[in-house]
């Protein structure tokens, strides 16, 4: 069995999806089976509207999308996506696809208009088409299950590569502030601007003792929009922002931090949360993560998307024993996201869609 994975594009200005498929794929593929990568940015709308016409291009298309027997898309909003979809139907071939969190309320909401019309016009049917949908966390099923009818749908959680993420043990010391890290995506859906908002509502005592550092990739407009920020409020002595770091230089900067902070208005099942939590960093993270274990199981807090309430939590970090919260972050990972069991799971999820079979226990009822 071949999957071929449908991404816009594999740069870390993309987020997660790009790490979900290297981690899906440092597994699969290492076992013998197959799955390859097509980049939507490296593809024109040109292409493929001359494929209708031009017989030698369509050929070869077609020969390439023969050579696999499941198509995994994790684009929504792209008229390439509907295209490759298309031509992969006419061929027979299985469709899944994974949203990624695109299809919540919050994301919905934004660039309401043009979604709405791309929505009513493709997405629908798009979806319905589909043999089955890929969510990795239930409450994401239930967001999207408001919005839109689904096919079979079918839940696991992004995984960790924990050879990757070594365990360290972390001796902080006394004397030495504390790095409080922001570490994903510059983009407005992250909840930065409240995070800064709540920072300049601190005592000025609190920075004896931590400091911020927010680091990511981004629209330069945007990132000149927080830098912006940081001055205005004051803040450019407690508050630093970084370039982005590669994908060799991320683990060890993630080293540097001894708590991890995600405001997010909107996530599907953050990798860089993982990571961060894979490197025994306490969390400091919003309802909209996800992860409510974190605080089940002491690993860090959850906040609302409010200015009181993640100034309310930065302020008990004086109270708490940051190391310990540090050792049950690794612990969940440990226990629950092991990259080798999701991805275990998604492969016997890849052999039900090709046999046409349902005997995995991932599988959700739609009417619930």
């Amino acid at each position: 069995m071949r999957i071929l994975n449908v991404v816009k594009s594999i740069n870390i200005s993309q987020g997660g999806p790009p790490e979900v498929i290297r981690n899906y794929s440092s597994v699969i593929n290492r076992k013998g089976k197959i799955i390859k990568v097509i980049k939507l940015n490296m593809v024109s709308n040109f292409y493929f509207i001359t494929t209708f016409i031009n017989k030698k291009r369509y050929k070869k298309l077609k020969m390439f999308i023969q050579n696999y027997d499941i198509i995994h898309f994790h684009e929504l909003w792209s008229i390439k996506t509907l295209f490759l979809s298309y031509f992969a139907r006419k061929l027979g071939k299985k469709l899944i696809a994974i949203p990624h969190g695109v299809l919540d309320s919050w994301s919905l909401r934004e660039k309401y208009l043009k979604k709405k019309i791309f929505s009513i016009l493709f997405l629908k049917k798009f979806i319905l088409s589909l043999d089955a949908i890929f969510f990795s966390t239930k409450d994401e099923f239930f967001e999207a299950k408001k919005n839109y009818k689904l096919p079979f749908a079918f839940i696991i959680p992004n995984g960790i590569n924990l050879e990757k993420f070594q365990r360290i043990n972390k001796i902080q010391s006394k004397n030495k502030k504390k790095k409080i890290i922001f570490f994903g995506r510059i983009h407005k859906k992250k909840g930065i601007e409240l995070l800064l908002n709540s920072i300049k509502s601190l005592p000025s005592e609190f920075f004896d003792d931590f400091y911020f550092e927010i680091t990511g990739p981004g629209e330069d407009s945007y990132i000149n929009n927080i830098q912006k920020l940081i001055n205005d409020f004051n803040l450019s002595s407690n508050v630093f922002l970084k370039n982005p770091m590669s994908q060799n230089e991320k683990i060890n900067y993630l080293r540097t931090g001894s708590v991890f902070i995600l405001p997010s208005y909107e996530e599907a099942d953050s990798i860089a949360l993982k990571e961060a939590m894979s490197l025994n960093l306490p969390v400091i993270i919003s309802e909209q993560c996800r992860m409510d274990i974190v605080e089940k199981k002491n690993a860090g807090f959850i906040v609302k998307t409010d200015t009181q309430s993640i100034k309310n939590k930065l302020l008990k970090l004086k109270d708490i024993n940051i190391e310990n919260m540090g050792e049950n972050s690794r612990k969940i990972i440990e226990e629950h996201f092991d990259n080798e069991i999701c991805v275990n799971k998604l492969w016997h999820i890849y052999e039900d869609i090709h046999t046409g079979s349902h005997n995995s226990k991932e599988w959700m009822n739609l009417d619930d």
